[in-house]
């Protein structure tokens, strides 16, 4: 299922209209339409838009596969209970990619759980742009250096470097190093962020 499908799924779950998500994110119906028949692809921008209408994250997207939400086997021949759930690195679901495969996000969690993680991966020198979120975010960077671009000022992230964005901020990305920046992304369920109220 493509991701225009699974947001079509997402949206009539919540019972929301196109017409809905095109007056909150400035879309047009009929791009929302021929992006719900993956007749075009999404910029990170517009995901996150839309995400933010359906109050869901780009990990959520991607539903769990009936096989992942079986027993995992461990090195020591045991067995953890269904809800503990170990992704390799190499077995990482991608989210998204922009066309130009520029940037990308992979899931580092799956099934359901109170904590969303995503790796983001910035390859080129383009500024991306991010909607502001319905929830808090921690950004940590694993490798390269990032500039995030938050009320007007350019905040550079290295190794190591973490940040905490709360909920309605608009802040773009860019790569700030030759190498690609590869930084890790947690969101908290929104039953969690509100027992912080």
């Amino acid at each position: 299922m493509g991701i225009g499908e699974q947001l079509k799924v997402l949206r009539k779950s919540k019972s929301i209209t196109l017409t809905e998500v095109s007056e909150k994110t400035d879309l047009s119906v009929g791009f929302l339409s021929n992006l719900e028949r993956d007749l075009t692809s999404p910029t990170i921008d517009v995901l996150h838009k839309i995400c933010n209408v359906l109050n869901i994250t780009i990990n959520d997207i991607l539903q769990p596969d009936s096989s992942e939400e079986t027993h995992t086997a461990v090195t020591d021949g045991s067995s953890v209970k269904p809800e503990t759930f170990v992704v390799r690195g190499d077995d990482r679901k991608l989210l998204f990619q922009e066309n130009d495969t520029k940037l990308t996000y992979f899931s580092m969690t799956k099934g359901h759980t109170d904590v969303k993680v995503s790796a983001m991966r910035i390859t080129g020198n383009e500024l991306y742009k991010f909607d502001k979120h319905d929830h808090d975010e921690l950004g940590i960077v694993i490798s390269g250096s990032l500039e995030i671009q938050l009320e007007g000022k350019s905040i550079y992230l290295y190794p190591g470097d973490t940040i905490y964005i709360k909920a309605g901020y608009v802040h773009a990305g860019r790569k700030a190093s030759d190498e690609e920046c590869l930084s890790y992304w947690i969101k908290l369920s929104s039953e969690i962020n509100d027992l912080k109220k």
